[in-house]
């Protein structure tokens, strides 16, 4: 029996501190409630089974692990997570941070879109993959239902990250390809599944090439409102056009389309991954320099007239049936025997979406709580009390630049901040800070750290040089971070794991870059409330910038210390 096919849980149940308030959406594989936690604020509750020894199960563990650990503007966002019912957990249930605004495949469509909007919100995805892949994670499903365009911001986010694959993951399907949706498949997976038919365990490892080829599908659609290649005769992909024809020039489907516009996205669907981009931060880079062109018309209507938006065709893995109109939190569904793929037929509802408007006020920091035993008990992930404030839709090529490498770390940082961009000019100091909420508590009492201890962090691996950062700053714990004093008898307890991230903003002032670090987010996703301030490696309060630093530029020392604080001077 389906675990899933029951009641809706009623009205006011209670799970993970939040009450239900009743059912968005359900399907085969989950069901997503809207909720309300302590504090008044609306999430979603995505509830799915667990099934001793089911791929969906692992699946869903890995779901959890994979949102947890992706933390940027342009990707959805897990901020809570555990097992329900505490005493015998029969389903695992992420707690999701509500986007409100249509799919990107309704959003790009409309009339009244402009060439410069469309380029805009792929450079946005391509922002959040560009994070993605330095945390060596394909997303293998980036599609236009599983991209929302926020209605408060303005900005793409990509969301589902349910068949995601992290480098060193074992393999969960049991057939040829990994989970995705057909049309959306590059064409190397096709030249492997052809070259190892019959062949016993033959498994395609999808790699950061079909991400971007999958980009190509999307900007492809945007521009056109048809997919690259028609389908075959019998209604399936037509393998033989995905291998060796070239799509039809978009201009000619719709002569909007500028050329400048159609060579990037035609590159993206390059039979190869070697003749698309080498990665997403040179894609988002192309695209950047592209958009800064002025022999470009951006402000032209891309779809003059109205077109209906084009659904995705019902390949690959079963969407959950639409709940609203064009509000979105993606639901995975993998609803078939492993390896298996749905025969083609009429167009597929989307996954279920669920949305409410975000609050008037920021919400309060959440209390300190225990961290989160993955698998073994249910407890609630810290909602971040400190995070990068999203912009409005991107204007200028600065400020676009400073965003994209939001997040990145070593090699893709240094390529990303190499581009021209503004950094934040000196202003005065800030005001003293309190710490978040509970924050003196937890380093104290859960981590065992004690006030004034220290420990040494860095920007990135580079070691040698200056490294370039920005205001948005995350800082990386290289090593266990261990309290300094006796635990219990047992010796040092660590406090925070090796790769740990350390979230806050830096300030210019008097020369020297100021740092308050307010979140530590452990590689499993737990998250507690920190009051940290930034030091150089002598002890000092701040950091000497390096020369060559200037408007535009903040470099400093690869390596620096943070200091456990009870407020911010």
């Amino acid at each position: 029996m389906n675990p899933l096919d029951v009641p809706p849980l009623p009205v006011g149940t209670l799970i993970g501190g939040d009450v239900v308030e009743g059912v968005l959406g359900r399907g085969g594989f989950a069901i997503v409630y809207r909720v309300r936690s302590p504090e008044g604020h609306l999430f979603a509750l995505k509830m799915l089974p667990l099934e001793e020894g089911s791929e969906r199960t692992e699946r869903a563990w890995r779901e959890l692990s994979l949102g947890m650990l992706l933390y940027h503007p342009n990707l959805g966002r897990q901020v809570g997570a555990g097992q329900w019912p505490e005493d015998k957990p029969r389903f695992l249930w992420l707690k999701l941070k509500l986007v409100e605004g249509p799919t990107l495949g309704k959003w790009g469509l409309e009339p009244e879109r402009t060439v410069g909007e469309v380029v805009d919100r792929v450079l946005e995805v391509v922002r959040g993959l560009a994070v993605m892949h330095e945390a060596r994670v394909v997303h293998r499903d980036v599609k236009e239902a599983n991209i929302l365009v926020h209605l408060g911001t303005g900005q793409a986010v990509l969301v589902d990250f349910g068949v995601g694959y992290h480098e060193g993951d074992p393999t969960l399907t049991k057939g040829m390809f990994p989970p995705g949706t057909l049309p959306y498949r590059a064409p190397e997976a096709w030249a492997y599944g052809r070259a190892h038919a019959g062949e016993p365990g033959a498994h395609y490892r999808a790699g950061p090439g079909d991400d971007l080829y999958a980009v190509g599908v999307v900007l492809y659609r945007l521009l056109t409102g048809r997919f690259p290649f028609r389908p075959a005769e019998h209604g399936g992909e037509d393998v033989e056009a995905v291998l060796h024809q070239k799509p039809l020039p978009p201009h000619l489907i719709n002569p909007s389309v500028p050329r400048a516009v159609e060579e990037v996205c035609l590159r993206l669907l390059s039979k190869t991954p070697e003749g698309r981009y080498p990665g997403a931060v040179a894609l988002y880079e192309a695209l950047e320099e592209l958009r800064a062109r002025t022999d470009v018309v951006w402000t032209a209507p891309l779809h003059p007239e109205r077109r209906p938006a084009v659904e995705p065709r019902a390949h690959g893995w079963r969407m959950l049936a639409a709940v609203g109109v064009g509000l979105a939190v993606a639901l995975g569904a993998w609803w078939l025997t492993p390896g298996q793929e749905m025969a083609p037929g009429g167009p597929a509802p989307e996954p279920v979406r669920a949305v409410a408007a975000p609050p008037a006020e920021t919400p309060p920091p959440p209390a300190a709580a225990p961290p989160l035993a993955l698998r073994k008990d249910s407890a609630p992930v810290k909602q971040p009390t400190s995070a990068p404030a999203p912009e409005t839709a991107p204007k200028r090529r600065g400020a676009a630049v400073r965003t994209a490498c939001l997040g990145l770390t070593g090699a893709a940082l240094q390529a990303c901040m190499g581009a021209p961009q503004q950094m934040p000019s000196e202003r005065p100091a800030p005001p003293p800070q309190a710490c978040p909420a509970g924050a003196v508590e937890v380093m104290t009492g859960t981590l065992g750290l004690s006030l004034g201890e220290w420990s040494s962090v860095d920007w990135s691996s580079v070691r040698g040089r200056a490294v370039h950062v920005h205001e948005d700053a995350t800082l990386r714990v290289p090593g266990h971070w261990e309290a300094g004093a006796d635990y219990f008898g047992k010796g040092y307890k660590v406090a925070l794991p090796d790769q740990t991230r350390l979230f806050g903003k830096l300030h210019v002032h008097k020369g020297r870059v100021y740092g308050r670090f307010t979140e530590a987010r452990t590689p499993l996703g737990v998250v507690y409330p920190m009051c940290l301030e930034l030091l150089d490696t002598d002890g000092n309060v701040g950091l000497e910038l390096w020369p060559g630093s200037g408007p535009g530029k903040m470099l400093v020392d690869p390596v620096v210390r943070v200091r456990v604080v009870d407020g911010f001077k």
